[in-house]
């Protein structure tokens, strides 16, 4: 096989020629989706029937399950070949299947249940129309989602993602006799999911079971754990194995321990090392008189593997990397922060620089395309001829956006016959599709049959055809008319649509992040041979739509009875009129059977086409890719099967896995090319395993959570272990150790951890404790999900990430993790709840599962688990506790409780037998990082006193500090009402009454840190005319004393007991003392600059909420007498009324009781090529609806609670308004991160509307209200 053309690998593994052949294992013959029998299985009556007590092993007798699985052998070599490979295949296919066998028995059970555990059912599903894509033909469907009694928040839902498996059945059928298998093929928001009801499209498993009659109505099914894309192409890629020459089979099969050189290694064991040496330190003399770059020129890596200090690695990663060169199989086990990435960087560099022209490029991979591209960045630095299959990459990633096919195709020209057979290729496709167009077209153009159409087909005689006044067959309305006025309108039946959704439902929280979703939709989102790989998610190609919307009205006469009724008529005119609605409905149906026929040849052929153009498209990309010198692949473990024809046919000789402890063994053994020699994996069994979704096959006999990566650790194949740690301070990394069994041995720490002044410094407001383990007993409980969560406990958390952000922490420093995705739902709710937290734009809040690979300085681990049972679920797993142990950087907080994690039952002498646990905490207790009976200790940095929270509303008391009075003075000179605080005061509001005079003769009605404005006059200061002059009396409140403000500051000055002031002079001009003139005081009253003000626990003041229009103001002068003789108050208010109302006039004029929300349902079409468009003639079945602005945004006094959403400024700039102080609406609002800024628009308005949602500050910028922190109560004295 070595010696075979690309052109050949490619189109072996396009055509699955292997299939041709009919294997003695019947494994081999299996097609690549599923069909009915193993989704439908016949259940054996006696099995059925057996009444049995529960047993162990139920799983394997379960006829939901396959009985014959075979065993997965973890010690010791497997007889054969065939055996290992085999075994694997079926119980990946078992594990990537038997969720949705199970779903469908479930429904099949109970038809009319309503959603439960991890069956989704869709009901009312109809087929709307076809798309003929360059990947497929997929069949539009349409259908409702009233059984999860709930509406869906696709962005965040794993529902029906790209590459999942469903099951369908007519609803008269619910799979008693038909169960149809399809593959979701596209799943677009925007007019898929986003329309009312939603659509998606399929792919059909067999072609054979394609339904295109718009009036049948089918129940689809799907499982929670349904994504079978990866599976599929592993399970190809298996089968193609067993038809190739498996070169590593004798240490991965047989186990043997000889790992000598590779091939190509022990030919040229002659190495240039000197890559590994930073410049600074080439010219460095040696020894022998040689410079450093020159003495490891030629280094013979078989031989004698030089120490490089100068290179930053330590010993163990000296002998990795020496591994990683000189062996078959290399196995590199890094525990946490020990730079596994850095040395496989190391190992490229050198392989990389060493390549000589000619030689295929390496290939890495990673679990995913987060630490395969941060691997592809770091190699990126030193070599750009990098090419990066599948996946899309983060946009921050824009080197490596770069490097993918789709960006080469467009900056590489003279390509050489890159495009001829590509061009042929798709002429051949449009053809197919333009068959495909003339057999449906009667469906896809005739609402009502046109009896020409009929005529043609057969379906009726020549003189049938003529009795309804037809001429020749040319598709004209002539038979259309003939119809029409043969049947009476009563006897058309309109084809029932889809019922839309209930918009009153309350919406579904969504499974994951967003993020998360992109991550997991990035592999089946991206097809080699598509266009452009880019952010597509729904399909392009010809469009069919399905028009059809009248059917005959039956009246249950026998189809044979139609038949001879007939047969017996030269004339449609002499069939009995009531009778007619019958035999236009078996006409139909008649038509639709043919249709059906010749559309399954024509879609094989379709399917052919496809493979055409998939092939023509592989063989130019080969060319491009030796075309341009790429030296280097990366994909994920996925793109390993799923790109292997490309891979295959550039013969590579090494693969390097990243994260390889994580990876089913199944996704290796994919890989496993004809041509490799040489196989490096990198990862750490002692963190997380490979995941499944039938969990019992995690479990023996077929331990399929055991990678290749620990089975041949544990089988004695030579690994090298890294052991010097430079990621957490040694409190941390002494959890990972602690004695008798520690999670590893001689893991030491490197100088920069030790250094706590600059590197690792200590955390803000916890002292010295940079490990606390935080005791309760708050029970534990389940959601609607059953995931687990700890209300009290993530209160708890929330509590110390603010208390750590008040004392000047980012919060982009803190990650919150947890067991339990329950648990995560609910701290994330609670931080985006949080007052003093509003600010913050993101939260990192993961699940343990979701966060290896990934570290930050500080870690909130919150356990969950409290409960009488002792029961502890995902904790009991050491490698979960391993990887949440490992994260932090220089502060580590968990939150539990002991007793129920040690598994004690007795008082706290007689602590615990949980022999994973209990050490932990007993090392804690001993450390003083541990207590039973008392709280989370945080410390006053400022005081430096200990204080210890005891329950989740004692923060409530804390402003990062402790219980002193501060006793300082505010910058206005007002002293500061707070206990004792870490912030500055420049970021306190001071909340005492202004007491100035305004100019107009009112008292100020604000606060002393507010603009100042006259609530009787109704007029901000900032709206006050530029040649008036604002006095103001002292703190005292003395009516015989004045005082002026400068910079801020109230200063006692003459007695005003001389000083008179007319009703008329309620305006004048400013003196050359008016604090007006200050730039304090114009910095802070400026439109630019109205400040909302938080205190810690968020209590956000508005003291005069209110929407005021703020006019442009005239330059400030200092006049003199003269301006107050000429000077007209009444004329000065005239004028500058008349301005506002000017402005106002100018302004948008909207009939606030016309104006009403409307369903963010908008009309698509789709265009000729394909491309879902919005429909010219603005929204169908639009849903209308009223929403006051009373019930959904506060927006203060100055709307009216009777006023509807309208103008272009429904929530303005207005001092102190929260756009997120607002009600969930009944029908939808727009969606406000956290930074107050429109996040996606769910609505659509009657009018153009904008939305000017002000930013809410940061809490580093943010000003803290000081009037309501009360004493620190004396419990809290505690040290």
């Amino acid at each position: 096989m070595a010696s075979s053309s690309s052109d050949q690998i490619i189109l072996d593994h396009i055509q699955k020629r292997w299939k041709l052949t009919e294997f003695p294992e019947a494994w081999r013959n299996l097609p690549e989706i599923p069909n009915k029998n193993e989704i439908c299985p016949r259940v054996d009556a006696l099995v059925e029937a057996r009444v049995e007590p529960e047993q162990w092993d139920d799983y394997q007798r379960d006829p939901i399950y396959n009985p014959t699985l075979p065993e997965n052998t973890i010690q010791g070599p497997w007889p054969s070949k065939a055996d290992y490979i085999g075994a694997h295949y079926q119980i990946l296919r078992e594990d990537a299947i038997a969720p949705l066998r199970k779903a469908v028995a479930e429904y099949k059970r109970r038809p009319n249940m309503m959603e439960a555990g991890d069956t989704h059912i869709y009901t009312h599903v109809t087929f709307r129309g076809l798309q003929l894509s360059p990947i497929g033909a997929a069949f539009r469907v349409e259908f409702s989602h009233e059984r999860a009694g709930k509406q869906i928040r696709w962005e965040q839902s794993k529902r029906l993602i790209q590459g999942s498996i469903v099951a369908l059945t007519p609803q008269s059928d619910n799979f008693h006799n038909v169960c149809k298998i399809a593959v979701i093929a596209a799943r677009p928001i925007i007019g898929g999911l986003d329309q009312n009801p939603p659509q998606v499209d399929i792919f059909w498993g067999d072609d054979k079971d394609a339904v295109f009659d718009p009036s049948e109505e089918y129940v689809m099914v799907e499982a929670r754990s349904s994504y079978f894309e990866a599976y599929r192409h592993m399970l190809e890629a298996m089968q193609k194995l067993m038809t190739e020459n498996f070169s590593l089979a004798n240490h991965i099969v047989d186990l043997d321990p000889d790992l000598h050189a590779p091939i190509y290694v022990e030919d040229q064991p002659i190495l240039d090392l000197s890559p590994l040496v930073p410049p600074e330190q080439a010219a460095k003399p040696t020894e022998d008189g040689s410079t450093l770059e020159e003495s490891l020129q030629n280094v013979d890596i078989l031989q004698n593997f030089p120490a490089i200090p100068e290179s930053g690695m330590d010993s163990s990663q000296t002998n990795a990397l020496r591994s990683m060169l000189s062996r078959k199989v290399a196995i590199i086990q890094g525990p946490p922060g020990t730079g596994k990435t850095f040395v496989s960087v190391a190992a490229l560099k050198v392989m990389l620089a060493n390549m000589e022209p000619g030689d295929p490029p390496i290939v890495v991979s990673a679990q995913t395309n987060h630490a395969l591209d941060q691997l592809l960045n770091h190699i990126l630095a030193f070599e750009p001829n990098v090419l990066r299959l599948g996946g899309r990459s983060s946009k921050e990633n824009e080197e490596i956006l770069k490097r993918t096919l789709y960006e080469l195709r467009q900056n590489t020209r003279g390509v050489p016959g890159a495009h001829h057979h590509i061009r042929l290729a798709r002429s051949a496709l449009d053809l197919r599709t333009e068959e495909i167009c003339r057999i449906l077209s009667p469906l896809a153009n005739q609402d009502i049959l046109d009896t020409a159409t009929l005529l043609h087909h057969g379906i009726i005689t020549q003189s049938q055809y003529d009795s309804l006044g037809g001429d020749d067959w040319d598709g004209e309305d002539s038979g259309n008319v003939g119809f029409k006025s043969w049947l009476r309108p009563d006897q058309f039946d309109a084809i029932p649509r889809t019922p839309p959704v209930n918009t009153d439902l309350p919406m579904e929280e969504g499974d994951i992040e967003k993020e998360q979703l992109r991550e997991l939709e990035m592999e089946a989102q991206t097809n080699i041979h598509e266009e452009k790989e880019s952010n597509r998610e729904a399909l392009t190609g010809k469009w069919l739509g399905f028009i059809r919307t009248v059917n005959g009205r039956g009246s249950g006469i026998d189809d044979r009875d139609i038949k001879k009724l007939l047969s017996a008529s030269n004339s449609l005119h002499s069939i009995p009129a009531p009778k007619r609605g019958d035999v236009y409905r078996y006409l139909v149906k008649k038509l639709d059977n043919k249709m059906r026929r010749e559309l399954r040849a024509r879609l094989v052929k379709y399917r052919e086409a496809v493979d055409s153009y998939h092939f023509a498209k592989w063989v130019a990309n080969i060319k491009l890719i030796k075309h341009v010198g790429i030296k280097l692949i990366g994909c994920t473990t996925t793109g390993l099967s799923k790109y292997r024809g490309l891979l295959a046919s550039v013969q590579p000789r090494v693969i390097l896995i990243e994260e390889a402890a994580e990876t089913l063994e199944g996704t290796i053994i994919a890989g496993m090319l004809d041509s490799l020699q040489h196989l490096i994996l990198v990862g750490d069994h002692l963190q997380l395993q490979a995941s499944c979704n039938v969990k019992a096959l995690e479990d023996h006999p077929y331990h399929m959570n055991v990678s290749m990566f620990e089975r041949l650790v544990q089988n004695s194949i030579s690994y090298v272990m890294l052991n010097r740690q430079r990621r957490m301070v040694p409190e941390i990394r002494g959890l990972l150790c602690v004695a008798p069994s520690p999670f590893y041995n001689n893991l030491t720490d490197h100088p920069s951890v030790l250094d706590r002044t600059t590197n690792r410094p200590p955390i803000p407001g916890m002292g010295d404790r940079t490990t606390y383990f935080f005791h309760h007993n708050w029970p534990e409980a389940r959601n609607s999900d059953s995931s687990r969560y700890n209300l009290d406990e993530a209160r708890m958390v929330v509590g110390l990430f603010n208390h750590l952000v008040l004392n000047g922490v980012d919060p982009s420093k803190i990650t919150v993790l947890t067991f339990y995705n329950g648990q995560r739902k609910t701290i994330l709710r609670e931080l985006k709840n949080h007052n003093a937290l509003r600010g913050t734009t993101y939260f990192n809040c993961f699940t343990v599962d979701s966060y290896q690979g990934e570290e930050n300085d500080i870690i909130l681990l919150s356990l969950v688990r409290s409960n009488r049972h002792l029961g502890i679920g995902f904790l009991e797993s050491k490698n979960r506790l391993v990887v949440a142990l490992s994260r932090a950087r220089r502060g580590l907080y968990l939150f539990g409780n002991a007793l129920t994690l040690a598994a004690a039952e007795g008082s706290e002498d007689t602590f615990g037998r949980d022999p994973l646990w209990e050490p932990i905490i007993q090392h804690m207790r001993c450390q003083n990082r541990f207590n039973l009976d008392s709280g989370l200790p945080v410390t006053c940095s400022t005081h430096n006193r200990t204080l210890v929270v005891d329950v989740p509303d004692d923060w409530i008391h804390l402003a990062g500090g402790c219980n002193e009075r501060c006793g300082d003075n505010l910058t206005c000179g007002h002293p500061c009402p707070y206990a004792c605080h870490p912030f500055e005061h420049s970021q306190v509001a001071c909340q005492h009454t202004c007491l100035q005079i305004l100019a107009c003769g009112h008292g100020c009605s604000g606060t002393c840190s507010a603009p100042c404005s006259c609530s009787k006059c109704e007029m901000d200061a900032d709206d006050l005319p530029p040649e008036l002059e604002e006095l103001s009396v002292s703190q005292e409140n003395s009516p015989t004393r004045r005082s002026v403000r400068q910079n801020g500051l109230t200063l006692p000055s003459a007695n005003l007991s001389t000083l008179s002031f007319a009703a008329t002079v309620r305006m004048a001009p400013p003196t050359s003392l008016d604090v007006r003139n200050s730039p304090d005081f114009i910095s802070k009253r400026s439109p630019q600059n109205k400040f909302r003000f938080n205190d810690p626990q968020g209590g956000l003041h508005n003291p005069r909420a209110g929407q005021r229009s703020t006019i442009a103001t005239l330059p400030r002068q200092n006049l003199g007498p003269a301006a107050w003789k000429n000077w007209d108050a009444q004329k000065s208010d005239a004028e500058y009324l008349a301005r506002r109302r000017a402005e106002e006039d100018q302004g948008q004029k909207t009939d606030s009781s016309k104006v009403a929300f409307s369903e963010s349902y908008q009309k698509v079409t789709v265009s000729q090529n394909g491309n879902r468009v919005k429909a010219p003639r603005g929204p169908i079945r639009r849903v209308v609806e009223g929403v006051e602005v009373a019930t959904n945004v506060a927006i203060g006094n100055a709307i009216d609670s009777s006023t509807r959403i309208a103008t272009r400024n429904v929530i303005g700039t207005s001092k102190g308004t929260d756009a997120r102080n607002t009600t969930e609406p009944a029908t939808g609002l727009s969606k406000l991160n956290l930074n107050g800024e429109e996040e996606k628009d769910l609505l659509s308005f009657n009018e153009p509307a904008e939305l000017q949602i002000p930013t809410i500050a940061s809490p580093q910028s943010s000003t803290l209200l000081a009037n309501d922190f009360d004493t620190f109560e004396s419990k809290f004295h505690k040290s």
